[in-house]
């Protein structure tokens, strides 16, 4: 695989991903259309906005920066995906750009320790192997449960195909109050991942199912059970339906359980969302166009776990709890209240 550059927007703070050859190139961001210039490694330089009305001389430019100005837009590969398994929003509402200044009670209370409290370690790696390919016939049997999962007339049918059912039942069905209940129109099945447990041997098979308004694939997670292959409807709603923007437009005083991607933001505008009790992440569905600014408070075991992982710009997968708070004067922001795991695989609770 070609080495890339993963950077932030300076402009807007999107996530971005180059060719390795791509480096000091000049273009527009997809997302904001301002002219940006892209890191160097090699050389020490890092994202910044072009100077304004000026170009890059043709004879200064890089075969691979000439290549794309004749080609496409410089930065057309936005991230929106993510890689495997573990691997947006415009709206009318008014969100704070920085977290409240007021801290919380518990926050502002003296607080006497013995001794500092222990570091939280480092995230714990799922206990899996990944394999190149899947096996064809572990593949299409798992293929025919999906079909059979997404074809279902109603949930309580659904319901014969999910991981967990006892856990989930109750939810399919309140969910089917709230969305259209019935079958899922679909384009194309393709199984993309495959993993083996360690623990218990099975396999675990990510698929991307096309759809009419996702194009690019919904992932959808299935494993192997002693009673054959069942899907994970947790992750698969919450996708497909967009729970997590929902969420996002909804209102305040509300709690969320959600699989998102965190980043961190870019520096210049994490000084500008940062005060003693939060620091600010970038967090994001793997189907949603835009991220959305998150606060942790720097007195939680969250904020540890959240710096180890995202540290020299790295992706991390968690699944969340998130809070939408407001503040004294009325703007919206978003909080992370709870751990739930560290990664996507499926899990009974």
């Amino acid at each position: 695989m070609a080495e890339v550059i993963q950077f932030n927007c300076p402009s807007c703070g999107t996530m971005l991903r180059l060719p390795l050859g791509m480096a000091a190139c000049q273009g527009p961001c997809p997302n904001c259309d301002r002219e940006i210039v892209a890191p160097d490694p090699a050389r020490g330089i890092a994202a910044h906005e072009a100077v304004a009305e000026m170009t890059v001389p043709a004879a200064a430019e890089t075969p691979a920066c000439a290549k794309s100005r004749r080609a496409l837009p410089l930065f057309s590969c936005l991230l929106t995906g993510v890689l495997g398994f573990a691997l947006g929003f415009i709206s009318n509402q008014r969100f704070a750009e920085a977290p409240p200044v007021m801290a919380p009670a518990k926050i502002e209370e003296p607080v006497v320790l013995a001794e500092p409290p222990a570091p939280t370690p480092e995230p714990v790696k799922p206990v899996i192997e990944k394999t190149p390919e899947p096996p064809a016939k572990a593949s299409a049997a798992a293929e025919i449960s999906l079909r059979a999962f997404l074809d279902a007339p109603d949930w309580a049918a659904r319901s014969a195909h999910v991981l967990f059912p006892e856990k989930v039942r109750g939810a399919m069905e309140a969910h089917s109050r709230e969305v259209p209940d019935g079958p899922t129109a679909f384009k194309s099945i393709s199984v993309k991942h495959s993993y083996i447990d360690e623990q218990t041997g099975s396999t675990l098979l990510i698929f991307y199912v096309t759809t009419e308004k996702f194009p690019a694939g919904i992932p959808v997670a299935i494993k192997e059970t002693p009673g054959g292959w069942l899907v994970d409807w947790q992750s698969f709603v919450e996708f497909r339906d967009q729970l997590f923007q929902k969420f996002v437009d909804g209102p305040a005083d509300q709690t969320g359980r959600f699989h998102l991607v965190a980043t961190t933001p870019p520096p210049e505008r994490a000084t500008k969302t940062e005060n003693e009790h939060f620091l600010s992440f970038l967090l994001q569905s793997p189907l949603d166009a835009k991220p959305q600014l998150a606060f942790v408070r720097k007195s939680s075991e969250i904020f540890t776990t959240f710096q180890s992982a995202t540290k020299d710009g790295g992706i991390f997968t968690p699944v969340l709890e998130v809070a939408k708070r407001q503040t004294a004067d009325g703007k919206s922001y978003l909080e992370v209240v709870k751990l739930s795991a560290t990664d996507w695989l499926p899990r009974e609770n």
